[in-house]
């Protein structure tokens, strides 16, 4: 490998720890200092979503057209423009093919991001029957717009394993989305093989690409809607 071409790869992982970074450090100072399954689950209203799996199945959560309504979780002085990716109109987890199929569905196409990072969030968890504890992962599915100040372009994902403080999935590049939807597959062994599982979902939006170890800036929609909740787990510790 020449020089110049180590160096970029190195460069370049640099930036995707350093993003992945930024969630992590928000997600583990929330959880599980807090225990907000134990202690905070009257926020949670409508209720999660449960999914049982067995061979086949899976569950939907709907959502409301144009309720997108940006709450800034971090100071700053950019407001983005409301946009029609922002707005979750149904979330829902699919088994097939002993995959499962993360999709959310929106008022408009996510592949025309424009300027920002738009990140698409499930957050897992579920006990297992030899454990009280409480298991929880966090699937991110971030956006950096083509004409945005990061220097990361393109969709990426990532799964992370909240009570081990790990990713099961380090942060990688992956292709387009389909029009009016973000859509992934998983091995189901990346959130731990479970029987069943609750989930929630959200839509946030980074608008500062200078300053990456914080919260995204902006809530702008969830399903089931809870703006309290998302306020709350990304709120600086």
């Amino acid at each position: 490998m020449k020089p110049t071409i180590a160096l970029l790869v190195v460069i370049t992982a640099a930036i995707s720890i350093s993003i992945l970074a930024s969630y992590i450090a928000t997600i583990t100072s929330f959880f599980p200092v807090r225990s907000w399954l134990y202690t905070e689950k009257s926020i949670l209203s409508p209720s999660p979503s449960s999914l049982f799996l067995g061979p086949s199945g899976g569950s939907e959560i709907e959502g409301a057209r144009g309720d997108v309504k940006p709450i800034q979780i971090y100071r700053t002085k950019i407001i983005p423009n409301i946009k029609d990716y922002y707005d979750i109109l149904s979330v829902s987890v699919m088994r097939i093919n002993n995959k499962l199929t993360f999709a959310m569905d929106l008022a408009g196409d996510p592949n025309k991001n424009e300027k920002y990072e738009t990140a698409y969030f499930w957050l897992i968890y579920y006990k297992t029957s030899a454990s009280r504890i409480e298991q929880m992962y966090t699937l991110i599915i971030p956006n950096f717009a083509p004409d945005s100040n990061f220097l990361l372009k393109g969709w990426y994902m990532t799964v992370f394993n909240n009570t081990a403080n790990t990713y099961t999935l380090p942060f990688a590049k992956i292709s387009d989305m389909p029009k009016n939807k973000v859509q992934v597959f998983i091995d189901p062994s990346l959130i731990g093989n479970p029987t069943s599982f609750n989930y929630m979902t959200c839509v946030m939006v980074r608008v500062n690409s200078t300053f990456l170890n914080k919260a995204p800036d902006y809530l702008m929609d969830s399903v089931p809607h809870n703006d309290r909740f998302w306020q709350g787990w990304f709120s600086s510790r």
